[in-house]
């Protein structure tokens, strides 16, 4: 078997895990209330609008940064925002801790697939 069938077989098993079901479950709820999709589009457009006038040299209103942080701290308390981060959250640390995995055994060291405590892959 190829290093590209065996990466796709992992991106696979990936696919399947309980990490990657709750984060599929709440982007799709996300998608569905309104009122989180457009509080999410509005906060990106208002942080671009911010960066893109720093990065030109420009003054940001005292007004446009209050209106930015009205709209970051309704995302904070918004429900729906919030399990999707901390879905995506759980996901990416599994994809962190298969990565370690990897890395660990290209430098040859190993690890039991039960987990010794011992690497840095099981961390």
């Amino acid at each position: 078997m190829s290093v590209i069938e065996k990466a796709q077989e992992l991106g696979q098993v990936l696919r399947e895990t309980e990490e990657a079901a709750i984060l599929q479950a709440a982007e799709i709820n996300l998608e569905k209330t309104i009122e989180s999709r457009n509080l999410i589009v509005e906060f990106q457009q208002r942080f671009q609008k911010i960066q893109s006038a720093q990065n030109a040299g420009e003054k940001v209103s005292d007004e446009e940064l209050a209106i930015f942080n009205q709209i970051q701290e309704k995302a904070k308390t918004d429900k729906n925002i919030q399990s999707y981060f901390a879905a995506q959250k759980n996901f990416n640390d599994l994809l962190q801790q298969v990565n370690n995995i990897i890395n660990q055994v290209l430098r040859g060291e190993s690890c039991s697939s039960d987990c010794c405590d011992h690497c840095s892959g099981c961390e």
